[in-house]
C-alpha cells in the first residue's frame, strides 16, 4: 500500500467533536449526520486517515450514489494524500497496490456482492456509505450490501438529512419509530450560527394555471386546494410554460447579475429541471432571456461529470441546467442563485436541492445570502418555510433585523391525458427575506411572523392532500388510513401538535412512495 503522509488539512470544530465521537463508540456502524455543505467528506476522510494510521485498517472503500461523485470523492481524498481509485471495476478483484482504497457505486456493489466481500475478508477495510438513503431504491440492495460488507472492520455512514425505513430497513442503521438515528448531528442551524453554510431565501411565485386532464380543462392558482394528482399537474403546467418560468428565470437572472456585479464575481445559477428534455428547453430559454448561454448536464450523458466540472471552474458561466446531477454532493461552492424547476416533492430532494447553495465561501463578504426562486406549491411552501425556521433560531446573531408533452405532445398513461395550456407568474412572497426599508418601514408578506394556527393549516393543507392521494394510489379508505395515523402518532388530526402533524405527513410520504404497509 502507497506510504500515508501525515494530516494537515484543517478541521472545522463539528468535524474535531464527530472524529471524538468515532473515536468512543463501541459499534461497528457509526451514522454522522450532517446539513449539506458542512463538510462531510473531509471529516470522513479524517476518519480513514486515522483507522490506516493506527493500523485499525489496511484499506479503506467508499460507497456513493453516482459515478460522478467517485471522481469527486477520489480528488478530495487525493488534496490530503490518501489514494483512492475511482475507477475500480468488478472485474477486476482489487485496486492496484499504490492505491489506499477505491471509491465505486451502489448498484456495482448489488451487482456482485460476493466480489467485494472477499476484498474485505482479505484485506481490513474501513467502509464509507455515502448517502446510504440510496440503498432503498431498490429492494435487492439492502441485502447485496449486507452480504457485501459485513466483513468490514468499521462502517462509516454519512447523510445529509434524516431518512425513514420502509418494508426493508437499509442495513446497518439504527431506526426509532421508523426513523433513522444519528450517533452524532450537526444540523442547519448549527452551521449558520458557525459560518459553515449560508442563510437561503426562497422567493415564491404565484400565478394563473391552464392545463387540460382527462378531457376536462382546469384553472388554479396555487393557492386553490386541489386533489394531490391535479396539484401535480398544476406544478408541471407551471413549469412547462414560458409565460410562467420565463419571469421567474428573469428575476432569478437579475438576481445573478446584482450578485456578479456587486459581491461576487464568478457566482453561479442552477436551475434543476425535471427531465433531460426539459433541461435542453430551460438552457434554449436561459439564451433567450439573458442572451447568455447556459450549461447543460444530464444523467444520461456520458460527459455530464466533465460539464460540471467544467462549469465550476469556469467563472464566466454564470447558470448551470441539471437533472439529478447536482441533487447532493455536487460541490459547486460558486451556487448562489437557484431555481427549483422539478416537479419532485420529497423533502430529502427539496433538502439536497438547496444544499447546492447553502455552502460559505472563504474571503467572501457575509452573510453571503443565496436564493432559491420556488413555484408556489403549498408543499414546498411547507419545507422553505420548515428550512426558515431553522434559519431564525440564529439569524438575529449575523444578520441585521409526464413532461414529453414539452414540445406539445400530450401524456398518456392509461386513460389519463394531460397537456398544460397557460400559466402566468407573479412574485408572492419572500420566505426567509429581511425587510429592506428598515424599521417602520412596513413588512414584507414573506417577513411575517407566522403563527401556530396558520403553521398547523400549512400541515393539515399537505395532510388532507397525501391523504387523498395515498387512498387512490392504494385503494385503502380514509377511515382506515386516519385510524392508523391516530395509533402511530397518537392523536387526532384536529387535536395534533405541529410534531404529530409532521410525523403524519412522513408516514403519508412514505406510504405514497413505497406503498401502505399496515405494520407498525
Amino acid at each position: 500500500m502507497k506510504t500515508l503522509p501525515p494530516w494537515t488539512a484543517p478541521l472545522r470544530d463539528w468535524q474535531r467533536r464527530a472524529l471524538s465521537a468515532v473515536h468512543s463508540h463501541q459499534a461497528a456502524d457509526f451514522l454522522a449526520m450532517a446539513t449539506p455543505a458542512a463538510g462531510k467528506t473531509r471529516f470522513a476522510l479524517r476518519v480513514a486517515h486515522d483507522f490506516l494510521a493506527k493500523g485499525a485498517a489496511r484499506r479503506i472503500l467508499v460507497v456513493c450514489p453516482t459515478n460522478h461523485l467517485r471522481t469527486q470523492w477520489s480528488e478530495a481524498a487525493g488534496k490530503i494524500g490518501l489514494q483512492l481509485d475511482p475507477a475500480l471495476t468488478n472485474d477486476q478483484p482489487g485496486e492496484a497496490s499504490d492505491y489506499h482504497g477505491a471509491v465505486v457505486t451502489y448498484q456495482q456493489v448489488s451487482l456482485a456482492p460476493t466480489i467485494f466481500q472477499r476484498a474485505c475478508k482479505a484485506k481490513p477495510t474501513l467502509l464509507i456509505l455515502d448517502e446510504l438513503h440510496h440503498a432503498g431504491d431498490g429492494k435487492h440492495w439492502g441485502k447485496a450490501l449486507r452480504t457485501a460488507f459485513e466483513p468490514a472492520v468499521f462502517r462509516l455512514i454519512l447523510s445529509g438529512t434524516p431518512f425513514r425505513s420502509d418494508n426493508n430497513p437499509i442495513p446497518f442503521i439504527r431506526y426509532e419509530q421508523g426513523e433513522s438515528r444519528a450517533d452524532f448531528a450537526y444540523g442547519y442551524t448549527e452551521a449558520i450560527k458557525d459560518s459553515v453554510c449560508r442563510p437561503i431565501v426562497f422567493p415564491s411565485y404565484e400565478g394563473e394555471l391552464t392545463w387540460l386532464s382527462e378531457g376536462r380543462e382546469h384553472t388554479a392558482t396555487f393557492e386553490d386546494g386541489l386533489k394531490f394528482d391535479l396539484q401535480r399537474e398544476r406544478l408541471k403546467t407551471a413549469l412547462l410554460q414560458e409565460t410562467w418560468l420565463g419571469p421567474v428565470i428573469t428575476d432569478a437572472h437579475k438576481q445573478l447579475t446584482r450578485l456578479r456585479k456587486e459581491e461576487q464575481a464568478d457566482a453561479g445559477g442552477l436551475i434543476v429541471a425535471m427531465d433531460q428534455d426539459h433541461a435542453r428547453w430551460v438552457s434554449e430559454l436561459i439564451g433567450k432571456i439573458t442572451g447568455t448561454k447556459a450549461v447543460v448536464a444530464v444523467s444520461d450523458d456520458p460527459g455530464a461529470s466533465r460539464t460540471i466540472a467544467s462549469y465550476s471552474s469556469h467563472k464566466t458561466q454564470a447558470w448551470l441546467v441539471a437533472v439529478n446531477m447536482v441533487s447532493e454532493g455536487v460541490d459547486i461552492p460558486r451556487l448562489r442563485v437557484g431555481v427549483y424547476g422539478t416537479n419532485v416533492l420529497t423533502e430529502m430532494y427539496f433538502r439536497q436541492v438547496v444544499g447546492r447553495f447553502v455552502r460559505m465561501q472563504d474571503g467572501m463578504p457575509k452573510p453571503q445570502r443565496a436564493w432559491l426562486y420556488l413555484p408556489k406549491d403549498p408543499i414546498l411552501v411547507h419545507y422553505a418555510r420548515q428550512i426558515k425556521a431553522e434559519r431564525d433560531h440564529v439569524l438575529e446573531d449575523i444578520m441585521p433585523a409526464g413532461q414529453r408533452d414539452l414540445f406539445g405532445r400530450v401524456t398518456v398513461s392509461g386513460t389519463k391525458e394531460y397537456m398544460p395550456l397557460n400559466a402566468v407568474a407573479k412574485l408572492d412572497s419572500l420566505i426567509g427575506e429581511e425587510d429592506p426599508r428598515g424599521e417602520g418601514g412596513g413588512t414584507d408578506a414573506g417577513d411575517i411572523a407566522v403563527s401556530l394556527h396558520e403553521q398547523k393549516q400549512d400541515l393539515r393543507d399537505t395532510h388532507r392532500l397525501l391523504v387523498a392521494s395515498v387512498a387512490r394510489k392504494t385503494g385503502v379508505d380514509h377511515r382506515r388510513l386516519n385510524a392508523e395515523l391516530i395509533a402511530r402518532t397518537g392523536g387526532r388530526v384536529d387535536q395534533a401538535t405541529t410534531e404529530q402533524l409532521q410525523k403524519r405527513i412522513q408516514l403519508l410520504e412514505r406510504w405514497q412512495e413505497k406503498g401502505y404497509d399496515g405494520k407498525r
